[in-house]
């Protein structure tokens, strides 16, 4: 199966972005709903977004869920290079540059795009 993010750049146009992304939605690595408590819920999300990170060998492990089918793709397209690598990798991530390649982070609002920025500030804290 292609990666989320290569049917994103395969995609002719924002309407076909924006149905990867809903498709993608089901990829997330869905944070189990006795764990969607106010210790891993995220502020500054458009959306309610709850996140949970854990370092296992050396290897970040990420779960999360969103209300919203679109944040969870986006956080699906988020955590494909950052699952299962090392927290120094994630730390020099460059998420930005990286939504931006995939042609996503012309089309986020404003409040969306600092919601992105929020969760993978919480990762990065999380790498520490």
């Amino acid at each position: 199966m292609n990666s989320l993010q290569d049917r994103l750049l395969g995609a002719k146009g924002w309407d076909e972005q924006m149905r990867e992304l809903m498709l993608g939605s089901r990829q997330l690595a869905v944070l189990p709903e006795p764990d969607r408590q106010a210790e891993y819920e995220l502020q500054g999300c458009e959306s309610q977004v709850w996140l949970k990170c854990q370092i296992s060998d050396g290897r970040l492990h990420l779960w999360a869920w969103s209300t919203s089918k679109i944040v969870r793709g986006l956080l699906a397209v988020m955590f494909e290079p950052l699952q299962d690598n090392s927290p120094e990798f994630v730390c020099q991530f460059d998420m930005a540059s990286y939504l931006q390649s995939l042609g996503l982070a012309r089309h986020l609002s404003q409040s969306r795009s600092n919601g992105l920025q929020a969760v993978m500030e919480e990762i990065r804290r999380n790498c520490r």
